[in-house]
């Protein structure tokens, strides 16, 4: 798989979650979301509920730029 930053061929691995607790969870809002403002924004702002607990996941790493690209699903 390409880096979508700086194009180069990433590494195959995982990603895997060493001593989670509880009491967090993460959420993905798209950047058309994020420009909806005042009273419209946020009572219809669109937001996904993601995995919180990520065992063990399917990601990639870019060399280059140093960061990884990991798979989650989302709760929906």
């Amino acid at each position: 798989m390409k880096c979508l930053d700086c194009g180069m061929e990433m590494e195959k691995g995982t990603v895997e979650g060493i001593g989670q607790g509880g009491g967090h969870w993460y959420e993905f809002t798209s950047d058309e979301e994020k420009k909806k403002t005042g009273l419209k924004g946020f009572l219809t702002r669109k937001t996904i509920g993601v995995e919180t607990c990520a065992l063990e996941k399917p990601a990639y790493y870019c060399p280059k730029c140093k960061k990884i690209l990991m798979w989650m699903d989302s709760k929906e």
